[in-house]
């Protein structure tokens, strides 16, 4: 045993050193990001359970739901229904994906704007029901909120989209 502590010391010192790897960590969210994304993943699950509730059914064959859980739901119907439509105009550049979370038109001369209307007010009703169910989110700066959402709809969006980077420019996924 001895012997193995001196060989060891030996080779330590006669320059074999172990070096740490470096360690970089990437893609961490930060707590704003955890905030909002949880927020909007769980009303997205909420909104997928209310769609398939049957047991909470009025007597018109309904369920009831608050009128902003309801205007929730049919934004995320809407998002879900038009996806293919945008996905198809982003990688054609006719719309892009902003800064600010939002879509903007690129090319008027071959796209209809009223789905990029539609499709920006849905996000809208949704940015604004994920900070009214987190209390938290209120004292937030709302420009950082929907910076977050805009890079979770850039991250989500098809090769060859328009992304407006935090500086304004633009450049293509």
């Amino acid at each position: 045993m001895k012997w193995i502590t001196i060989l060891l010391v030996i080779f330590i010192v006669a320059g074999c050193s172990i070096k740490a790897p470096e360690v970089r960590v990437t893609g961490e969210m930060t707590a704003l990001e955890q905030e909002v994304i949880g927020a909007y993943n769980q009303m997205k699950e909420d909104t997928w359970m209310i769609a398939s509730t049957r047991d909470t059914e009025d007597t018109t064959g309904q369920v009831s739901v608050s009128p902003e859980k309801r205007q929730v739901l049919e934004a995320l119907q809407n998002q879900k229904f038009n996806k293919d439509d945008i996905d198809e105009f982003k990688m054609k550049g006719y719309v892009g994906e902003k800064n600010d979370g939002f879509l903007l038109v690129r090319n008027l001369e071959k796209y209809n704007q009223e789905l990029t209307a539609q499709e920006n007010q849905d996000r809208e009703i949704i940015m604004n029901r994920v900070i009214e169910l987190k209390s938290s989110l209120e004292d937030s700066n709302k420009e950082n909120i929907l910076s977050v959402f805009a890079k979770m709809y850039q991250e989500d969006s098809v090769k060859g989209t328009w992304i407006q980077n935090p500086d304004g420019t633009w450049e293509r996924k």
